[in-house]
Parts: C-alpha cells; sequence; structure tokens
C-alpha cells in the first residue's frame, strides 16, 4: 500500500469530508471505509490520522504536526 498522505475528494452539503484518496497511490476511500481502517490500529493512515469523537459521530482528523498547510482539506 501507498504512504498514508490523503486529501479530500467529496464534502457533505454541511462540509463534512466524506471522501478521500491517497496522494501515493490514488487509492479512494470512503469516511466509513477509512473510519473503519484507522480502528484497526494497523493501517498506514494510524501514522497520519485518528477518529475524533463527537457525541454519536465520528471525525477524521490529521495529527498535529505544526504546519497549518497539513491539514486535511
Amino acid at each position: 500500500m501507498g504512504q498514508g498522505k490523503l486529501k479530500v475528494t467529496k464534502e457533505s452539503e454541511t462540509g463534512r469530508n466524506i471522501e478521500f484518496q491517497n496522494t501515493g497511490n490514488n487509492e479512494k476511500l470512503t469516511a466509513q471505509e477509512l473510519i473503519c481502517r484507522l480502528e484497526t490500529g494497523n493501517s498506514v493512515y494510524n501514522q497520519s490520522y485518528y477518529i475524533k469523537h463527537q457525541g454519536d459521530e465520528k471525525y477524521i482528523v490529521s495529527k498535529p504536526d505544526g504546519k497549518i498547510k497539513n491539514n486535511l482539506g
């Protein structure tokens, strides 16, 4: 599998990120697929992203590195 860096390819009407693409191997993932991979704990994406819980919702969040340009978006 390619490097675990993602870009957002689709947002909902409310601005929630719902589809992603791996910039290394062009693999496309839905938010739910990515959440499932992150929950396993052994995905290449665990190095750069984690799941934030807000109420009953789960959100994909990039791990902070101090660089604003590296935020998902």
